[in-house]
């Protein structure tokens, strides 16, 4: 199922994730929209906030983008492709190496897009989505789409990442666009249920 994608000036991209203890057929189906999702937006990745659910989930995918990376798991390279699409379940990123700035864009950001620096190779732990432990190290594409949709997770956007004239550049059009997504926005109720996934045992 193709979900909306939350743009700029929605509160949940700045709500920190929940970490997921099982992974419940509803986190499933969610994983599954997400991909889909991210794949009709022809993004690389994908993170949970982005679809309104604050939770520590990403899905990403970078088999097909001319941008190189690199992934080896115990040491030893691994064929990138044969571990695409990819779903990390809360991811934790360590033993940043490098730095290097690189070209990011974002699907809650349209038109927006800017240089950012990163750690070139970044070592991942993180739980896929048959509840089993993934560890592998990355650089390239891989790693930097990793820390960008990390930093969703914990309620950080690449905006804050950006340079001082950047980010001055670029005031007008944030401004526009959060001022766009909060005008549809609904009423905020003054009681709620749950929503709809949780990261509580079953």
């Amino acid at each position: 199922m193709i979900l909306s994608i939350v743009k700029y000036g929605h509160p949940v991209l700045r709500q920190r994730g929940k970490r997921i203890e099982t992974v419940t057929p509803l986190i499933r189906e969610l994983a599954t929209s997400m991909l889909e999702t991210m794949c009709a937006s022809a993004g690389v990745g994908l993170a949970a906030q982005q679809v309104g659910q604050p939770l520590l989930l990403m899905v990403l995918d970078v088999r097909d983008s001319e941008r190189p990376s690199t992934m080896q798991i115990n040491g030893v390279e691994a064929d990138i492709a044969a571990h695409m699409p990819m779903v990390l379940i809360n991811p934790i990123l360590s033993e940043p190496a490098g730095k290097e700035i690189g070209f990011e864009g974002c699907l809650s950001f349209p038109a927006i897009s800017a240089d950012i620096y990163r750690a070139e190779s970044i070592h991942v732990s993180a739980m896929s989505l048959d509840g089993k432990p993934l560890k592998f190290r990355c650089s390239g594409l891989l790693a930097r789409v990793i820390q960008h949709e990390n930093d969703h997770l914990h309620g950080v956007l690449f905006i804050d990442r950006m340079d001082s004239a950047t980010k001055v550049s670029l005031g007008g059009t944030l401004k526009r666009l959060q001022k766009e997504t909060q005008a549809d926005l609904p009423p905020v109720r003054k009681r709620g249920g749950r929503g709809l996934l949780t990261s509580r045992k079953t």
